[in-house]
Order: structure tokens, then C-alpha cells, then sequence
């Protein structure tokens, strides 16, 4: 009795130009579906349990790319498709700690802002692999759409914790950027005054010498009393007489 020699093990080659490319088109399929379904959710929670299943899709589809073997022409597409996949990683994002004049994000805004560090983490950063396949054209959906700034109206007085006296302020905002103009008493708000970019207002009643802090930024928030984003602080270096009403510009020209 003779044995038959044990055929040798055989790597698989290189796949083919086309095959590879049915390899890539399913796995930007997969990865398209999770992130149009993270696009698509509608609250913060939602947003954030969408981040962790896009990052373990992107770690499972990245797996499926490494088993096989690109057409030799094709290694460095291949390279940039694996960079790809393993641009974003999950897990949740927590809104940022207010600094400075700025104020926590809204929900819609904070929504705005999870989905969008996804997207721009997937991103690619150039087209390369674009111009050598198909990969890369449909990875994503189409991105998400920023909620638009929110602006105070012109004048509003902010707060008003002080009356009856006989100093005020009148505000030209001449920037380009709206402004919170606070005035205050030592370290305590008599009130502040809402002043529109290219806008005039005033805040009048002011008791004592008084000090000013001027906030300018994007995206008012009115329940925060403040800019989430962009916001910048000045303050005069010497407090304003009392008794009277002072005028002056902030912003700068331009």
C-alpha cells in the first residue's frame, strides 16, 4: 500500500483588477449604510450609539480588506484603504466644558458637531484612491448640515438688575460680529445690552461708576446668555464715571 503525497498548501494570489474592485464596492456599501444611518438619527443619544456601531463596522470591513491580497498595481489603493478604515475608531463624544465667554453647545448644535467629527475622521484626505478605483467615490453620504448661527435682536437688554439711576450707555457696534455689552458695578452685572453687528443700542438707568465687558462671537444662545462659538472678551481698563451716558464703538472697522 502506497500513500499519496499531501498536496502543498497554496496561498491565494492576487485578486484581479475587477474582483478587487467588487471587494472594495462592498465594503464601501457596508460602511455607507452605517454612517447614512448615524446621518440620519435625530438626538444626541442616538447620535453616539450610531459612533460606536460605525467604528466596529470600519474595524470589521478593515479585517475583510486585510484577507485579501490587491492586484500588484493596486497595493498602494490598497494601503490608502486600509488608512481609511482606521480613521475613526468610535465610541461617544461628550459636549465640550464651557471656557471663557463661551457657552456649552445647544443639543442641535452639539448633535451637528458628533456627526460631523465622524464624517471629516472617515474623509478622505485626498482622491487618490478615487482616480486609481471606484473606492472612495461612494463611501459616504452626504454630509451633515450645519444648524444655522442664532442672533439676539438688536437692543434686547439681556439683563436688568439695576433701574431708576441716571447713567446709561449708548453702543455703536461697528465689526462685523454681534456683541454682548455688559456693564457692571465691581464684579456685579446692573445689566447688559444685545448690539447686532453695524447696529446701534442702548442701556440706560445705570447707578454709579460703572465698567464694561464687551463679548463679541457667532451662534447666540439666549438661555445661556452667550455666543457659542468664536466668543471673545475685552473689558475697559478704567471704570466710567457715574451720572452720566457714555457713548462708544466696539467691533473694528472693516
Amino acid at each position: 500500500m502506497t500513500s499519496s503525497p499531501t498536496p502543498a498548501a497554496t496561498t491565494p494570489g492576487p485578486l484581479s483588477v475587477a474582483e478587487y474592485q467588487q471587494v472594495l464596492g462592498r465594503v464601501e456599501a457596508t460602511v455607507r449604510r452605517q454612517v447614512a444611518g448615524l446621518m440620519a438619527a435625530q438626538t444626541v443619544t442616538a447620535a453616539n450609539a450610531g459612533r460606536t456601531k460605525v467604528g466596529l463596522v470600519l474595524a470589521q470591513q478593515k479585517t475583510v480588506l486585510e484577507a485579501v491580497q490587491p492586484p500588484p498595481r493596486l497595493a498602494a489603493v490598497h494601503a490608502d484603504a486600509l488608512r481609511t478604515l482606521s480613521g475613526f475608531i468610535g465610541g461617544t463624544l461628550e459636549n465640550a466644558v464651557a471656557t471663557g465667554c463661551t457657552v456649552l453647545d445647544p443639543p442641535a448644535k452639539f448633535l451637528y458637531s458628533i456627526k460631523l467629527d465622524v464624517y471629516q475622521a472617515i474623509s478622505l484626505g485626498d482622491d487618490t484612491i478615487g482616480k486609481r478605483t471606484a473606492f472612495g467615490r461612494k463611501l459616504l453620504p452626504a454630509p451633515p448640515v450645519p444648524p444655522p448661527d442664532r442672533r439676539g435682536v438688536n437692543g434686547t437688554v439681556v439683563q436688568r438688575l439695576v433701574r431708576g439711576g441716571s447713567g446709561g450707555v449708548r453702543v455703536t457696534n461697528v465689526g462685523a460680529t454681534d456683541a454682548l455689552v455688559v456693564v457692571l458695578s465691581g464684579k456685579k452685572v446692573q445689566g447688559s445690552v444685545y448690539v447686532r453687528a453695524r447696529s446701534k443700542a442702548s442701556l440706560l438707568g445705570l447707578r454709579g461708576a460703572i465698567l464694561i465687558s464687551i463679548r463679541t462671537g457667532r451662534d447666540w444662545d439666549a438661555a445661556g446668555r452667550g455666543f457659542t462659538a468664536d466668543c471673545e472678551e475685552t473689558a475697559f481698563t478704567e471704570p466710567l464715571a457715574s451720572g452720566y451716558v457714555w457713548s462708544f464703538k466696539v467691533g473694528e472697522d472693516g
